[in-house]
């Protein structure tokens, strides 16, 4: 018998819970995951994606699934300092992007006239 431990909105945030409950040696499946993609507009009124474990295994999921949330399995930054922030586009992706311009990609703003008869 399987019992929900957990539900999320975001299909991709529960798949990662998933993966970690499995990697813990936990019999898991995540019920209703596929119809919250295809239908992701749907995704409140059905309760969201289930993570659902075997009843004997219940407890220890969800001590480990409030322990993710709640961050305690975060990896630390390798040289203990700041995050790497984010970064920029570099030279040549700039220069493709201006180039895919140049060579006439459709753009939204661009409209054919039409033709006479």
């Amino acid at each position: 018998m399987f019992v929900t431990v957990a539900s999320f909105l975001d299909p991709l945030e529960a798949r990662i819970v998933h993966g970690r409950l499995v990697a813990e040696g936990l019999e898991a499946y995540l019920a209703d995951e596929h119809q919250a993609i295809n239908d992701w507009y749907m995704r409140q009124a059905l309760g969201g994606v289930k993570l659902r474990v075997r009843h004997d295994q219940a407890d220890e999921a969800r001590l480990l699934v409030a322990r993710l949330s709640d961050g305690a399995l975060a990896l630390d930054a390798e040289d203990g300092g700041e995050p790497v922030p984010a970064q920029t586009d570099s030279w040549s992706q700039r220069a493709a992007f201006l180039g895919l311009l140049v060579l006439g990609l459709p753009l939204p703003w661009r409209r054919r006239q039409p033709k006479a008869p």
